[in-house]
């Protein structure tokens, strides 16, 4: 339903496997024929996860740099998980209901703005303390390096005042365990960034996508996260690394969106595609209303992500040139 005002809405199920449909509840989010937003929860029962979580707090930064006052609804217990990933802290809203405080160390990182590389090095330390492989330091790097690559393209690429909004949860009550990470923000999206260089994007989202989760298309500067050897692998090798563990990689920009599936069997995990979109286990949707900015999500098995010796190494060995960019690579 089309709406006049900005307007944000959180499903009962607000995860990657629901991505699709919590995306498209959000036709109406940049909204600006009045100067309220409404952020509106499910009245009786939400599952909100880091993607979410981290789009809501980048929607209200931008409705709050416009001018725009939120204003929450069925603010009940169900809101509460969003309270404790102070969520309403970055919306300027009041959450009156009495919240219970869990450690975070070890758990979760609630919801933090990133604007400069000290922040985004503080971030960087707080989720390796939750995927818990001090044991595994080859692991351990390779999350790292997903991690610094979804901040650095923010810091690098998204021109948005106000940075990015990271959140991570490490879920181990049933199965699968995983650690989800999500970064969003409300910046110039992908088409934007890359259009300087390849004008035929500006008009197609989805091929913008398609060309950023490529290697070499959108390139490192040499500073704490880019070398030359990895320049524009960074998409590439974070969806790798979802893929070889297990886990949903997703893109998000303007009215275009990339999820990889969960896969499926062992040989799902060791073949990966240097072109996305030759991948079967990806979903391609593309949108009446653009999402303003750009939002990656990544999910990592922790029981599986240790399975492979030298498993970061291989990925990063991967990259093709780009004359076979649509090849298969397979873990041999």
């Amino acid at each position: 339903m089309l709406s006049a005002v900005p307007h944000f809405v959180v499903p009962a199920n607000a995860n990657l496997h629901c991505a699709k449909s919590f995306i498209e509840a959000q036709s109406d989010a940049f909204e600006r024929k009045s100067r309220t937003a409404i952020l509106e929860f499910h009245p009786r029962w939400v599952h909100a996860e880091p993607m979410a979580l981290s789009m809501m707090a980048a929607w209200g930064a931008w409705c709050q740099r416009n001018g725009y006052q939120i204003r929450a609804e069925n603010l009940g217990k169900q809101a509460a998980y969003a309270a404790r990933m102070k969520v309403f802290q970055h919306l300027g809203v009041n959450f009156n209901r009495v919240v219970t405080e869990h450690e975070e160390a070890g758990r979760f990182l609630p919801v933090t703005q990133v604007r400069r590389q000290e922040e985004a090095t503080a971030v960087i330390a707080n989720i390796s303390a939750i995927l818990h492989l001090e044991g595994d330091p080859e692991s351990l790097a390779a999350v790292q390096y997903c991690i610094s690559e979804l901040l650095r393209n923010v810091l690098e690429h998204s021109n948005s005042p106000d940075g990015a909004f990271v959140s991570a949860h490490r879920f181990t009550e049933r199965g699968p365990h995983r650690v989800a990470i999500a970064v969003a923000d409300c910046g110039q999206g992908i088409a934007a960034h890359l259009g300087k260089a390849r004008p035929e994007v500006l008009s197609d989202d989805e091929l913008a996508l398609g060309l950023a989760m490529q290697p070499g298309i959108t390139g490192a500067q040499r500073d704490m996260y880019g070398t030359s050897e990895n320049a524009g692998a960074g998409l590439f090798i974070t969806r790798c690394i979802a893929k070889g563990s297990g886990g949903y990689f997703l893109l998000l920009s303007g009215q275009a969106a990339y999820r990889l599936r969960r896969s499926r069997s062992s040989d799902d995990l060791i073949t990966l595609f240097a072109d996305p979109y030759a991948d079967d286990r990806g979903d391609r949707w593309t949108f009446s209303r653009s999402w303003q900015g750009t939002v990656a999500a990544v999910e990592i098995r922790t029981e599986t992500i240790a399975d492979y010796d030298n498993f970061f190494q291989w990925i990063f060995q991967q990259i093709p040139s780009r004359k076979s960019a649509t090849r298969k690579i397979r873990f041999t």
